[in-house]
């Protein structure tokens, strides 16, 4: 399709470093390779799998892409001339470039940005990925044990469940008392989160959208609760979530 209407496809991976999908023809695709996508989109937020303080990264397998990403994300400056087959060779090359050209020359050809990483951020992030693969592993070995508590439990509607490749950035859980769990939890010093508030109701769009009704983002909203999902989280901690959640319902 996106082919067809020449279209980009541009991948959320934010929650999904280490994830895959298996594709129509049976093989894993791994979020980021960009086998289908133009541009895959990576957070390093405190939170995420890879956490670097805060920022993030972008894989493609498109040149041009590339070149120019590395000029938005250095306040449009460029230092090398490009070359390249079609008429887009002017956009990352040097326009005046020197005689003799000099290694310290450079051109500023748009306006960019500061988007590098510190080299303390980097350090950190390259750090986490030796270690990313455990984390993932350790992610799933939870959301086993959250599926196999929660498959019996009448009082969930629905749970993230277990799905081949899945990352599990977040578990969820859908109950009809979420504004009541939720309070219970954190008496308990369970502190849950909600993901996310319908974006069209947000004040910024809702001028924009007061017309629309979204009825299926709006009734997940109301009964969605993510329960504690990160590597460190121990068998025992686990064992309190749950009996603490089966209490709240059994009461």
């Amino acid at each position: 399709m996106a082919q067809a209407n020449d279209l980009w496809i541009l991948e959320d991976a934010c929650h999904a470093p280490g994830g895959f999908f298996v594709d129509s023809n049976g093989n894993a695709q791994t979020c980021g390779s960009g086998q289908f996508s133009d541009l895959s989109i990576f957070s390093f937020h405190p939170v995420k799998h890879i956490a670097c303080g805060e920022g993030g990264m972008i894989t493609t397998n498109n040149q041009l892409l590339y070149e120019k990403l590395l000029e938005y994300r250095t306040h449009g400056i460029t230092r090398n001339s490009v070359e390249f087959e079609n008429d887009l060779s002017v956009a990352w090359g040097l326009e005046n470039p020197p005689e003799n050209y000099p290694l310290w020359y450079m051109e500023m050809q748009t306006l960019g940005y500061n988007y590098r990483l510190t080299d303390i951020q980097a350090a950190l992030g390259n750090s986490q990925l030796k270690r990313a693969d455990k984390g993932i592993e350790r992610r799933r070995e939870i959301a086993k044990q959250y599926n196999a508590f929660f498959n019996s439990k009448d009082y969930i509607i629905r749970h993230s469940g277990s799905v081949e490749g899945h990352a599990y950035h977040l578990y969820v859980i859908e109950v009809e008392d979420r504004a009541g769990l939720y309070a219970f939890l954190r008496e308990k010093k369970i502190f849950a989160q909600i993901h996310y508030f319908p974006v069209h109701q947000m004040p910024f769009h809702k001028n924009e959208t007061q017309h629309q009704e979204l009825i299926h983002s709006e009734n997940y909203y109301k009964h969605c609760l993510s329960i504690p999902m990160f590597p460190s989280l121990s068998d025992s901690e686990i064992e309190f979530v749950l009996e603490t959640i089966d209490k709240f319902h059994t009461a």
